[in-house]
């Protein structure tokens, strides 16, 4: 029998378990040396990492351009997958790229699924099951992600911006909203089916705040659907698969190291076409059994941080490319894994030490022949830490550095060296499964005792891989267990065993003291949250002249000033009665703190307001919730108007109130005199009533007097209610006076007066003839109302009163007399929410304020000029 050894030691997955030294080479060319078990750390430690340029670490980056080769993956992984298709078009707006479309390949097998997506380094929310993507409708853009969904400036309900289809290369027909959006200058037609191809359609919404750049994708599959062989009832394991039946395939195997092993050397081939792996490779040179009890080995639970978890699982994107011997070494590394051929039979042996299947003692050796023995390793060969590096699904699929495991009680033995072992466990995207391998490297790594003999023919059954005891008085062996690292067969039939000790308690796994948890948090630099304003408010303001006289009602809003990365404040207005918008605004002067807004603010009016931030660099930003604010009420006085106006009406008011004065003096000297006045008759009636108890009094008293003489005729009356008790008082009084003199002057005054406590009310009606009378109210509020035609309650037409020291006069109607607000000259420096309709101009000027625009209505001509 020739030499049987592992497929070349490259492929050699296990970490410790032998070494390359110089040792005693026998007749037929083994030793220590050849060990199939070569340390994946010791090779890194010293230098000797395995010669291979395939790279099966994550591809995060998307490829493009026509040398990128076919690929698929096994078991959970990521991919950027390859560009197929991009462009860009109008999604009805005028901006010609509004949208980018991108077709990106992510496997050449059908049935991987899409377990996430991370756009720009962030994962987003998917739904649960990923076979929704493709039920929508041809000209659907497909589902949309909830991260970027917006509300925009302007808008009244958010705005999608990022949309993904995903096809599981089960497609029979292209997708239509690509074939609709596609260029004449880049055709997509509907023959680009991608049949047997899983690829996503992803079209991006252009929004500075969102996209610094194109945005980056990185899609979480799945790996395609594989044959366990455990699972097939009709070669031993249990099951429905069937080789021959790639509609049974798939299940939790497509994620074990053995099963993607094994996949890789049966062949895997597409609609009876090769593809990757060894070709032509029959199940009778993968013995079942061997590999049956491997995938149960990777399948056996082990209790992780987070519950039961398979011990062994892998996942990684496999390039056809690629030598296949480096994807077995890749998925070896995952498992502590070794893969052994021997005259042609391929055998797997992962994690721990299987059962012993042979026994031999020092008198089963041939003395004869030579023997080699290695008690401990050289020095360049020791490993006592590790600290491997992973890729970490919760760090966007970055390469992560595990806590590092050390065996500081074997430093000493060392030197007082701490020596390292480094490897990359590229297919292992599950940190307490790298930490596992970690210990379990270290631990096996320790068994530094080899030794190579020769045993009889009995032996020649022993293949690499298997497990022995060796009970030897010489050594002090009591049952030791060796692992076969190597071995052949002379022309007699005697065996040479290349062996090296192992211990299965070097895979014992302790979640509670062995597993360090690790720091998630990813390391991509991921857009910041949306900011919101900060401290917003909005207050009613009046705004005053110098005299301190209300003049203009307007809205105070206020934020924190101090906020960083924050260029300008921006803010809207709307009624609050129907959310019509009002004004919208914004400042650069965020520190002060604080705007007035007066634009379009009408008194006594409700309305909304609310703000936001505009950042000094893209990103999003948040709308402050709608601030409920009512105007005060401050309405035009009579200092809105020109000096001309005002003097008009002083003037106007003077010389009425001069003849009043006239009429009231001479009405109040008549009745002031009328007791020692000579009248020729006169007459009065006087009528008394009263009431009282204790403090409390009650009366009402009644005057009627008429009086004549030579010059004058005089008519009164009176009358006077009045109710006291203690020192409280309440009077109502009523008086009427008429006078009539010889040369022609008449007059008369009616006047009612209420008096509580000191605190008089009442009106004054004074008639002195055509352009001589007054109606004068002293009240703290005067109203006119019309009675609700309903039968409700007084409708306030008209009001006068006093707020806040300064007169105000409230008119609530929809029409002035025609309809109209008619004025000699109206001349002010703002009129705000003013609509006039000048109709037609038939003299006069309309000027603009710089004068560089006139309307001359009077000689019939426009003049504009610079």
């Amino acid at each position: 029998m020739a030499i049987f050894t592992a497929i070349g030691t490259a492929i050699a997955g296990a970490f410790f378990a032998g070494s390359a030294v110089a040792a005693t080479v026998i007749a037929t060319g083994l030793s220590l040396a050849a060990s199939y078990a070569l340390s994946y750390a010791v090779k890194a430690l010293s230098g000797k990492p395995a010669q291979t340029t395939d790279n099966f670490g994550v591809q995060g980056q998307i490829a493009g351009g026509g040398a990128v080769p076919r690929s698929f993956g096994f078991g959970r992984h990521v991919t950027a997958g390859s560009l197929v298709y991009a462009n860009t078009w109008s999604n009805g707006t005028q901006t010609p790229n509004a949208v980018l479309s991108q077709v990106i390949a992510l496997s050449d097998m059908p049935g991987e699924r899409l377990l996430a997506l991370w756009v720009n380094g962030a994962k987003v929310t998917l739904p649960l099951n990923a076979a929704l993507y493709s039920n929508f409708g041809p000209a659907d853009l497909g589902y949309q992600v909830p991260e970027y969904v917006k509300l925009l400036d302007g808008e009244s309900s958010p705005t999608p911006h990022l949309f993904v289809k995903y096809y599981d290369g089960t497609q029979t027909a292209a997708d239509g909203a690509m074939v609709n959006v596609s260029s004449a200058a880049r055709p997509y037609t509907n023959t680009r089916i991608g049949t047997g191809i899983c690829y996503a359609v992803v079209h991006a919404v252009v929004n500075d705040t969102l996209w610094n750049g194109i945005p980056t994708f990185k899609f979480e599959l799945s790996g395609i659907p594989l044959y366990d062989p455990s699972k097939d009832s009709t070669v031993g394991g249990s099951g429905a698969h069937r080789f021959d039946q790639p509609a049974t395939w798939g299940g939790d195997g497509d994620g074990y190291p053995v099963v993607q092993a094994y996949a890789i050397l049966r062949g895997i081939s597409y609609a009876g076409s090769w593809l990757y792996g060894l070709q032509n490779t029959s199940a009778a040179r993968l013995p079942v059994s061997n590999w049956i009890a491997q995938i149960a080995k990777c399948r056996a639970s082990v209790l992780g941080e987070s519950g039961p978890e398979p011990t062994y699982r892998t996942g990684l994107q496999i390039n056809v490319d690629a030598q296949p011997a480096n994807a077995l070494e890749a998925l070896m590394t995952g498992c502590q894994g070794k893969i052994s051929e021997v005259g042609g039979f391929y055998k797997c042996h992962v994690g721990a030490p299987d059962s012993t299947s042979f026994s031999f003692t020092d008198g089963d050796i041939l003395a004869t022949e030579s023997q080699a023995f290695r008690p401990f390793f050289a020095l360049a060969d020791s490993v006592n830490g590790i600290q491997a590096t992973y890729p970490d699904p919760s760090q966007g699929w970055n390469t992560a550095t595990a806590p590092a495991y050390y065996r500081t009680d074997l430093e000493p033995r060392d030197g007082n060296r701490r020596l390292m072992a480094n490897p990359a466990f590229d297919a292992v995207p599950y940190p307490e499964q790298a930490q596992r391998l970690q210990k379990s490297a270290v631990e096996e790594g320790q068994r530094a005792r080899g030794h190579t003999i020769v045993l009889p023919p009995a032996y020649w059954t022993v293949e690499p891989g298997d497990v022995g005891e060796w009970t030897s008085a010489r050594n002090g062996y009591a049952a030791k267990q060796f692992r076969v690292d190597a071995g052949t067969d002379k022309a007699n039939l005697d065996v040479i065993l290349i062996l090296t000790e192992v211990d299965p308690s070097d895979y014992d796994w302790d979640t509670a003291t062995d597993f360090t948890p690790v720091t998630g948090g990813s390391t991509v630099s991921n857009p910041p949250a949306p900011q919101g304003i900060a401290g917003f408010d909005a207050q009613p303001y009046t705004l005053v002249d110098d005299s301190g006289i209300d003049r203009r009602p307007a809205i105070l809003i206020s934020w924190d000033g101090s906020q960083p990365g924050v260029s300008a404040v921006q803010y809207e207005v709307r009624r609050a009665l129907d959310a019509s918008h009002v004004t919208r605004g914004r400042t650069d002067r965020v520190a002060a703190g604080n705007l007035i807004i007066t634009q379009s603010i009408l008194p006594a009016m409700a309305y909304q307001v609310r703000g936001a931030f505009v950042p000094s660099a893209p990103r999003d930003m948040l709308w402050s919730d709608w601030i409920d604010v009512t105007a005060p009420d401050v309405r035009l006085s009579l200092a809105d108007f020109e000096a001309a106006i005002k003097a008009q009406v002083t003037v106007v008011q003077d010389y009425l109130n001069d003849k009043i004065d006239q009429v009231e003096q001479t009405i109040a000297a008549i009745v002031a005199n009328q007791d020692t006045r000579n009248w020729i008759d006169k007459r009065m009636v006087r009528s008394q009533l009263s009431a009282r108890s204790e403090a409390a009094f009650a009366a009402i008293e009644e005057v009627q007097i008429v009086a004549v003489d030579t010059q004058t005729a005089f008519a009164s009356f009176s009358t006077a209610a009045t109710a006291s008790f203690g020192s409280t008082t309440a009077f109502v009084g009523q008086t009427a006076t008429a006078i009539a003199t010889f040369d022609g002057y008449a007059a008369s005054s009616y006047a009612v007066t209420l008096d509580v406590n000191g605190y008089a009310t009442g009106f004054n009606l004074i008639n002195g003839g055509s352009g001589t009378s007054a109606f004068t109210i002293t009240a703290d509020k005067f109203q006119i109302a019309a009675p609700d035609v309903a039968g409700g309650a007084a409708v306030p037409i008209f009001t006068i009163a006093n707020v806040n020291g300064v007169p105000k006069i409230v008119f609530r109607a929809d029409m002035y007399g025609d309809g109209s607000i008619a004025a000699t000259r109206i001349n002010a420096g703002e009129l705000s929410a003013i609509t006039a309709n000048l109709g037609t101009v038939t003299t006069g000027k309309v000027q603009s304020p710089s004068g560089n625009f006139v309307i001359d209505a009077t000689n019939e001509r426009i003049e504009i000029w610079s």
